[in-house]
């Protein structure tokens, strides 16, 4: 019987070891996209967005990791309106109304345009914590017809498509080497669908070189939580390494007045807290916009105790830490 009682006992120490164990395996990271090097305490992950895609290149923080845009860059395509992307339908520039371009994108066959890059990623990468990427993919649907595409394309031997996603790889191949034995985030844009046809993306591809990917759901508005919550299930269920979605507080020159409360970005981020995402990052322009977006979460004990039962108790523990530091 006392055989019998201590093998129970061990199986169900066995078993809750496993499940604490698996709970801090599976503990959500959080993170912040900052432009400006200064970190901000209650965060896991602190990344400077230290070249935009305005092409601006600040001042590396060591203390933080880096996010680098590679050929989304208004300022070299500016400087060097030959090296721009192009598509039977127009240059890949903001004032091109057939497609939804936030920013001018060069073209990333460009060598110069390459070098440049890597250069900057590398010697960053040896004077931070990490780096992260955006803006490496093609710019859209129909892109990449500019003579230095086709000379590629045609030595490759791939079909448009096949090539277009072997670019890019190779490419975060490239910055991989570059960034050694550091962390690496690969920033993917948010469609889950089209991704390879449009924007040469090969999720299978990339993950071989991320640590993990960074999905941006960037909003002004998140009136309705439930297709940003669908939108983090899909990219979680496809991709081979960790998912952290991205949620949008206040980015630069923003108008306070047409951006989303404190409320729905909260709620927002314990829906996809729930599904099974590793992480979730926050953007704002500066410390004072996301030290303002904390102090509203913790201020805001109704909405807290509303959203208790969401299946989002890892961001509620982090507004409880956030009230700590704020104390």
């Amino acid at each position: 019987m006392m055989i019998r009682f201590a093998k129970i006992v061990a199986t169900l120490i066995a078993y809750f070891s496993e499940v604490f164990a698996s709970e801090e395996e599976l503990a959500l990271k959080f993170g912040m996209f900052i432009y400006e090097p200064t970190p901000v305490e209650g965060f896991d992950l602190q990344v400077y967005r230290l070249k935009s895609e305005r092409g601006i290149v600040g001042t590396p923080n060591p203390e933080m990791t880096t996010n680098i845009a590679c050929f989304g860059d208004n300022n070299m395509a500016a400087k060097h309106p030959d090296w721009v992307a192009m598509s039977k339908d127009g240059p890949a520039l903001r004032t091109n109304k057939k497609y939804n371009l936030r920013w001018d994108i060069v073209c990333n066959q460009e060598k110069q345009m390459i070098d440049y890059m890597l250069d900057i990623i590398e010697e960053t990468a040896d004077n931070t914590k990490g780096i992260t990427v955006s803006s490496m993919h093609v710019a859209d649907h129909g892109f990449c017809t500019c003579h230095r595409c086709k000379e590629a394309q045609a030595k490759s031997g791939l079909d448009r498509l096949e090539w277009r996603a072997q670019t890019v790889t190779d490419f975060i191949k490239s910055a991989k080497e570059r960034v050694k034995n550091k962390p690496f985030y690969v920033g993917l844009l948010p469609d889950p669908v089209n991704a390879y046809e449009r924007f040469g993306l090969d999720f299978d591809a990339l993950a071989e070189y991320a640590t993990a990917f960074v999905v941006p759901h960037w909003s002004k508005t998140y009136a309705t939580p439930w297709y940003f919550e669908t939108l983090s299930r899909s990219f979680k269920k496809l991709l081979k390494k960790p998912v952290y979605p991205g949620l949008y507080i206040r980015g630069p020159g923003d108008n306070p007045n047409e951006l989303e409360s404190h409320t729905q970005i909260l709620k927002t981020a314990c829906r996809i807290a729930r599904t099974g995402v590793e992480g979730l990052i926050f953007l704002a322009a500066n410390a004072t916009y996301m030290k303002d977006f904390q102090k509203a979460c913790v201020a805001d004990v109704k909405l807290r105790e509303e959203l208790e039962g969401y299946g989002g108790k890892p961001v509620l523990d982090l507004v409880d830490k956030w009230e700590s530091i704020l104390a």
